[in-house]
C-alpha cells in the first residue's frame, strides 16, 4: 500500500472516468469518531454544472470516497457512484 499525505493531496485536480473535470481538492472531512474518510471536499470547476452534484453550504463538491478509482497526479472519480448524493445530504463538512 503506497501512503499519501493529506497536505499532497491539496490543489489536486478531480476527473471522473468519463472525462468530466470536477474541480480541486480544498479538503478532507472525515467522520468524528471513527476516523473514517468519508468526503472529499472539492473547489468546484468554474465550468462545471453543480445542479448534478453534492454541495455544501459554501458551494464545495462532496465527493463519496467510495467514488475514488485513482488518485496520482490526478484523483480519477467513478461518475456512476457520484449518483448517492442522497446518502451525503447529512453529512456535516468537518476540517482536518
Amino acid at each position: 500500500m503506497v501512503r499519501i499525505l493529506a497536505s499532497k493531496l491539496r490543489d489536486v485536480e478531480l476527473i471522473t472516468d468519463t472525462g468530466v473535470r470536477l474541480g480541486w481538492v480544498y479538503d478532507l472531512s472525515f467522520d468524528e469518531k471513527s476516523g473514517e474518510l468519508l468526503v472529499i471536499v472539492a473547489e468546484p470547476d468554474e465550468d462545471l454544472d453543480k445542479s448534478d452534484f453534492v454541495v455544501d453550504h459554501e458551494g464545495l463538491l462532496l465527493i463519496p470516497v467510495s467514488a475514488v478509482r485513482s488518485v496520482g497526479e490526478v484523483i480519477i472519480v467513478d461518475s456512476k457512484k457520484l449518483a448517492v448524493k442522497s446518502k451525503l445530504r447529512g453529512i456535516r463538512r468537518k476540517t482536518t
